[in-house]
């Protein structure tokens, strides 16, 4: 007894996770049983769970498949409630507990089936612990039965009580699934954590599987990719690129395979760049909104400069102090918009990937410099000449975007007025905290802040060293 519509199957679902749904599965059929599982947005959590829901629940099963929403304000129990109220067609058990008389004002759908209300205790405290109290009961009575809760990292301060009391104590034939979105692996045993709202403990007995969906790698994006179009298999070129666009998040695979033709021939424009999905850019948007402004500032920096950046580069940028920046950034890495890349002392800049396009120079909106080294720096039109190594590379790790469409959505997201003054400051703190320098990519950013003239030596002086190879 399913209270909520099974979501469309997609071809590809299981792409990558079979082998996770295969050790997940027994686990949950073990009860009680609680199983979490994260990922970023986009990961696929809702698909996995429906899948998992498939293949451990038979038709007498009752199944709630709740889901917290991200708002300034909540209705006590939200979710729950929501959940309970579409079960109003499913059998209850005659004899439901009296405590859950306390449930008439949550759920007015059910309250011809519930027993008498309880009398007032005039304690809004003691009357929230009596609600928990009888949520509580009242999952309890429904017996086998599956609760899910998705999107946890939203839930309210109610939501996370009955849920935490609920993993304290749970119904011996109730399985609890639970997902959250974060980036990193889930750690359950404190506060806070990576998207769990609460800390998880449960009783010895009840048995706890915590699982992370990691993007899919290369060769699985090109698998799925190969699903949704229909085809056998597509071009390892295909799928690199694919992967590249998407970090090898389902959800942006198929955003941007939809409506495609059946072949992996690739839908690009002028600058060789895929169409963004406007479902992608409102994701990334949504994201944005929810940081302070010097995390956005910092972000704003992240997508000017293109490659992955130091915390130096995205300070001159941004415009803010090393503190601020670095507190702003923590903020981007909790929310996932940014992520640490590595550590060492090469410059951001080394090997950095960018798609051929004409001249080897990438467009406005392009999202990678080619690396180019220099012996010179410019500064307004002044030529410096420096030595090999006059600027130390930072060496606490280099911080970018995801996946490429992100930071193309993020790009856009700033507005046109201050990418001139950000391109500027780009270029001139890539010419004092990168070495060797790259000048093809000091060039554009000087293109894009209204300096031809600046572009043009940078474009020079990178002719000369090639010249000199």
């Amino acid at each position: 007894m399913n209270a909520e519509p099974s979501p469309p199957s997609v071809p590809g679902l299981l792409i990558g996770r079979s082998a996770l749904l295969d050790d997940v599965c027994p686990k949950l059929d073990r009860r009680p049983a609680v199983a979490v599982i994260t990922g970023e947005a986009g990961a696929g959590k809702s698909r996995f769970v429906h899948e998992l829901l498939r293949r451990t629940t038979s038709p007498d099963v009752v199944t709630l498949v709740a889901r917290c929403q991200e708002a300034d304000t909540s209705f006590p129990f939200a979710p729950l409630v929501e959940a309970l109220n579409r079960f109003r067609s499913g059998p209850l058990p005659a004899d439901l507990p009296p405590v859950t008389g306390a449930l008439h004002a949550l759920l007015p759908d059910l309250a011809d089936r519930l027993p008498p209300a309880p009398p007032p205790l005039g304690d809004p405290r003691a009357e929230r612990h009596r609600v928990l109290r009888a949520l509580h009961a009242y999952t309890a009575s429904l017996g086998e039965a599956v609760l899910v809760v998705e999107d946890l990292q939203w839930a309210d301060a109610s939501t996370c009580a009955l849920l935490r009391t609920v993993a304290a104590d749970p119904p011996p034939r109730l399985g609890l699934v639970l997902t959250a979105r974060c980036h990193t692996a889930p750690h359950t045993d404190s506060e806070g954590s990576d998207g769990l709202r609460f800390p998880l403990r449960t009783p010895a007995h009840v048995t706890v599987v915590e699982r992370h969906l990691a993007p899919l790698s290369e060769a699985e994006t090109g698998a799925l990719a190969a699903g949704l179009l229909g085809v056998r298999a597509v071009p390892d070129e295909f799928a690199a690129r694919l992967h590249r666009w998407t970090g090898g998040l389902p959800y942006a695979v198929e955003e941007m395979l939809r409506g495609w033709p059946g072949s992996a021939d690739f839908p690009t424009d002028a600058a060789g760049e895929p169409p963004l999905p406007p479902s992608v850019r409102r994701v990334v948007v949504e994201r944005l909104r929810g940081l302070p402004p010097a995390a956005r500032r910092v972000v704003a920096a992240a997508a000017v400069l293109g490659e992955p950046a130091s915390v130096e580069l995205l300070r001159s940028v941004a415009g803010l102090d090393e503190p601020e920046t670095r507190r702003a950034l923590a903020a981007a890495l909790r929310e996932g918009v940014l992520r640490r890349t590595g550590g060492g002392c090469a410059s951001p800049y080394d090997g950095a990937r960018a798609f051929p396009r004409e001249g080897g120079f990438p467009r406005k909106g392009s999202y990678a410099f080619p690396r180019d080294g220099a012996n010179a720096s410019f500064h307004d039109g002044a030529r410096v000449s420096l030595r090999d190594g006059a600027y130390a590379s930072p060496c606490d790790g280099a911080y970018a975007f995801p996946y490429d469409l992100a930071r193309r959505a993020a790009y856009e997201a700033v507005a046109e007025p201050e990418l001139p003054v950000l391109h500027l400051r780009a270029a001139r703190a890539l010419s004092r905290h990168t070495t060797p320098f790259p000048l093809a990519g000091m060039a554009e950013h000087y293109r894009h802040a209204g300096r031809p003239v600046q572009a043009a030596r940078c474009l020079e002086a990178a002719a000369d060293r090639a010249a000199c190879r």
